[in-house]
């Protein structure tokens, strides 16, 4: 009985050390690491009761080592405890907060957001395979440079 009661809290002080060490925000992973700003910010609506995450999640984080060079941010909007100012100001934090407002409580995608325009390039869901994934993400940051050089050219001829 003694060794029961002893497992439990070792095991959940072992898992929360482990967490803590690791440094990260969001279960999301990876964070865009380069120094300009990211061109797409890849929000994950989720919950932790959420179905379609626990399919959707982890072929997200298979892909997203692929993109670790590239202007990608991953950032994970969680749900699990409803609908929480945090939330809300995370969204606000990472450029998204004319998207929020929309999809607020909605969990089960990830949205490809141009980080310049606001504008969502494509959604991520459960009937995405990695490989579409991949290719997702990849066109949305082609998508995205396309409209950075658009508004550079667009400077450059007001000059």
């Amino acid at each position: 009985m003694r060794v029961k009661n002893f497992i439990f809290p070792a095991v959940l002080v072992v898992g929360l050390a482990v967490f803590a060490l690791t440094g990260r925000d969001s279960a999301s992973g990876a964070d865009y690491t380069l120094d300009r700003e990211p061109e797409v910010i890849a929000a994950t609506f989720s919950s932790a009761w959420c179905s379609s995450c626990k399919i959707l999640k982890p072929r997200l984080a298979e892909v997203m080592p692929d993109f670790a060079d590239q202007p990608v941010k991953f950032v994970e909007l969680d749900f699990t405890f409803g609908e929480r100012g945090a939330i809300e100001e995370q969204a606000r934090a990472e450029g998204l907060e004319n998207i929020y407002p929309r999809f607020k409580g909605a969990t089960g995608f990830t949205l490809l957001v141009d980080r310049k325009t606001g504008d969502i390039i494509d959604s991520l869901t459960v009937n995405y395979d990695k490989n579409a994934m991949r290719s997702a993400i990849a066109q949305a940051v082609a998508i995205a440079a396309r409209s950075d050089v658009g508004e550079d050219n667009n400077h450059d001829t007001e000059e």
